[in-house]
């Protein structure tokens, strides 16, 4: 069975099209569970789910107090989740009808502890090279894999549970990004399934969704720490480390350097805390020679910690 793990806050206009995907699944509704926890919406969201307990058969429905933290409504649902499997569908996205079937016999042929599979964007990118061709077992590197750390993947749940691994609460954005990253960097094996559209991320016209607004500095910098701390904890060797903490430094050091909301205060808060991931390989692996270069100015040639 795959436990759909859903958080929810006042997505009326998108919550129809996101039950209705997993009502409508090819698979036997008895290979799906669905937890849904509701981070006490204020608009139509609770009619709309009620509506749908008797579409989608193992339906779990959590009402919370508001929280504004998908963090903690993701990992109430972990805790009450029974599947083989973990796939994380958040309330304004939806899946292909036939991807509980697909997902399914893919894990049946082979064990995985993570599952990447074909995106499919609706008025926004998402990642894509590194999802276009089927393997049981990537190499997170030479796969690209390491790139795409968003939360649009599956897990197995035994394999979240023996390691401990849930979202940090903590921080008010980005916490998906330390989580995956921890689960690609734990896992025994991680496969990409692709040839269908499983997933559609949605890009809200208003850009209302926290994985669409822009994060604060600050917040950008507290992911990073957590992420840099997690990547040179569970790295296997140098290599990829150093490929995971590109992110730190092309997204994050560049986009705060740039800014002219920046202060001294935070470039200094900023070298502090991601100055001990730069390195000559880091810088190496720099995406553009105009971005090394910037960073280079910043943080230094690398070679204090080569």
């Amino acid at each position: 069975m795959i436990s759909i793990v859903t958080p929810n806050y006042n997505c009326e206009r998108w919550l129809d099209r996101c039950l209705q995907s997993v009502a409508d699944q090819t698979s036997s509704q008895d290979n799906i569970e669905m937890v849904m926890v509701d981070d006490g919406s204020t608009d139509a969201s609770k009619e709309i789910i009620k509506g749908y307990r008797g579409k989608i058969h193992n339906l779990d429905i959590v009402w919370h107090e508001h929280t504004g933290k998908p963090s903690l409504l993701r990992n109430i649902a972990l805790d009450r989740a029974q599947g083989d499997y973990v796939l994380f569908l958040d309330s304004d996205d939806f899946l292909g009808l036939d991807t509980i079937r697909r997902l399914s016999l893919f894990t049946q042929k082979r064990q995985s502890d993570v599952v990447a599979f074909q995106l499919q964007g609706l008025n926004r990118n998402v990642p894509k090279s590194m999802l276009q061709k089927t393997c049981y077992a990537v190499d997170i590197v030479k796969s690209g894999i390491y790139k795409s750390l968003g939360i649009w993947k599956m897990c197995r749940r035994d394999f979240l549970d023996s390691h401990e691994i849930r979202f940090d609460d903590t921080l008010p954005s980005g916490d998906d990004i330390p989580f995956m990253a921890e689960s690609l960097l734990r896992a025994k094996n991680v496969s990409v399934l692709s040839g269908y559209p499983f997933y559609t991320v949605r890009g809200r016209e208003d850009g209302s969704s926290l994985t669409q607004m822009e994060w604060s500095h600050r917040e950008r910098i507290r992911v990073g720490k957590k992420l840099g701390e997690l990547v040179c904890t569970y790295a296997m060797d140098d290599d990829i480390r150093n490929h995971f903490l590109i992110r730190l430094f092309n997204t994050d050091a560049l986009r705060i350097i740039e800014s002219p909301s920046t202060n001294q205060t935070l470039l200094e808060e900023l070298k502090n805390e991601y100055g001990k991931y730069w390195n000559s390989r880091v810088a190496d692996l720099i995406y553009t020679d105009e971005a090394r270069d910037k960073l280079i100015t910043f943080f230094g040639d690398g070679n204090i910690n080569g």
